[in-house]
């Protein structure tokens, strides 16, 4: 009898294992035992903020999440998600870093999902557009240099291509997709510009120059581009626009192959244009985010660009005042000296350039604004994001702001001390995915 009952726990010991098993690999069976078409369907309604939990479940699964099928299917059922995508120059890591996170995952802390660097990035000042389903990295500068080189993140499996170099190297350009096609202007070496504007064909994967009847000296003397943007004009039809360095504004037509002068604006004091719905949305020194109309870019007055402020957001103009998230460093010299000089006529010196350009940084997710700025405590430093609903008054044609949620989507170390570097957010932009 003792021998049969020292058997029972054992033979039991092996029945439990076995049991064990069973109930560990369903989840993983059950749904690639389903037709295919059947699993992506069920894949589809899953949120993009739980992909990271749900692809840890099993390599098949992790597969199915990256498999562009399944974005087609999210698509095509109306599922997709903003997701934001935010590239951070961090003063511990010698590559720039992409992350991207849902709305939806900021109360789930962690779930700021990191993105594979590409090695060979450029540092700073490229020009980024957004199309489809990933970000296109445009120019830059590596090692002091203005770079040609062009790069694709895709936004749904987080992994690069290398595309067709361009035909000229540029630094801090303009650039806009205007029916699919991808248009550079700018950001030539002073003087010794061939090119001063390209156009990138994504079905040929092709540059080729675009005609600029009308382009002056002024543009290939200050070839820097400050802003960027893409807008209807009052012809009812696309235009890209930059802000020279000279503070002249251009308007660049693609149908018509033509660039003409648009109206001037400052180039220090207000940064970061977004364009939602034909209105050209900046930062402002001191705090406040401003507005005008698109169509302010097409005429040419003495005053310049007319800008009003974003109501409802006066709360948070001390915050956005103390940040210093924005990286103004490279191609500003020149601006920073003219500062320098008017401001030390006023008695108003200030020690670096991050004290005299706007610290926070605007972006756009659909309708809305997201806004980003950094909170520097004793012991962290917090960069915080919040999206913006936009309103237009009928009766005064004023817009206001409520801010609809604003969460830390991450905490870094602080600089140890005054003139340390600081952590830079370079690039914000969503995607539909």
């Amino acid at each position: 009898m003792w021998d049969s009952g020292k058997e029972r726990p054992q033979k039991r010991q092996r029945l439990d294992k076995t049991e064990e098993n069973t109930m560990s690999e369903p989840s993983s069976s059950a749904l690639t035992s389903l037709p295919y078409d059947m699993v992506l369907e069920c894949l589809a309604r899953v949120s993009i903020s739980d992909h990271t939990s749900l692809s840890l479940v099993s390599k098949s699964h992790r597969s199915l999440l990256r498999s562009l099928e399944l974005y087609g299917v999210r698509s095509r059922t109306g599922r997709t998600e903003k997701c934001i995508f935010l590239c951070l120059s961090i003063p511990s890591d010698p590559f720039v870093r992409w992350f991207a996170f849902t709305p939806k995952a900021l109360n789930h802390p962690g779930r700021l999902v990191p993105i594979r660097p590409h090695l060979y990035q450029p540092s700073e000042v490229s020009a980024v557009v957004a199309h489809g389903c990933g970000i296109y990295i445009i120019g830059g500068v590596i090692g002091g240099r203005r770079s040609s080189k062009v790069f694709f993140l895709d936004g749904r499996t987080h992994t690069w291509t290398n595309l067709p170099s361009m035909l000229e190297a540029r630094a801090s350009a303009a650039a806009g997709v205007v029916d699919g096609k991808i248009y550079v202007l700018g950001g030539c070496e002073e003087g010794k510009a061939r090119i001063y504007g390209e156009v990138f064909d994504r079905e040929t994967q092709t540059w080729d120059v675009l005609p600029m009847p009308g382009l002056d000296e002024k543009c290939l003397r200050f070839p820097m581009v400050y802003e960027s943007a893409v807008v209807m004009t009052m012809e009812e039809n696309k235009k890209v626009l930059a802000l020279s360095g000279a503070a002249e504004g251009l308007l660049y037509n693609p149908s018509e192959g033509t660039l003409k002068r648009g109206n001037w604006d400052l180039c220090g004091k207000r940064r970061g244009w977004q364009v939602i719905e034909n209105v050209i949305y900046s930062c402002e020194t001191g705090g406040r985010i401003l507005w005008c109309e698109a169509t302010e870019m097409e005429r040419l007055t003495h005053k310049g660009m007319e800008w009003g402020e974003v109501m409802g957001l006066e709360d948070l103009r001390k915050t956005l005042c103390a940040s210093k998230l924005v990286s103004y460093g490279w191609g500003l010299s020149d601006h920073w000296e003219y500062f320098k000089r008017e401001r030390a006529s006023q008695g108003l010196l200030k020690a670096h350039v991050d004290d005299v350009y706007p610290g926070h940084k605007l972006s756009s997710s659909g309708p809305n604004l997201l806004l980003f700025w950094d909170v520097l405590g004793p012991h962290k430093l917090e960069i915080f994001c919040a999206e913006i609903s936009l309103q237009r008054r009928k009766d005064t044609g004023q817009i206001g702001g409520n801010v609809e949620w604003s969460e830390v989507v991450m905490t870094l170390d602080p600089p140890h001390h005054q003139h340390q570097q600081h952590c830079k957010l370079l690039y914000s932009l969503s995607l539909d995915l």
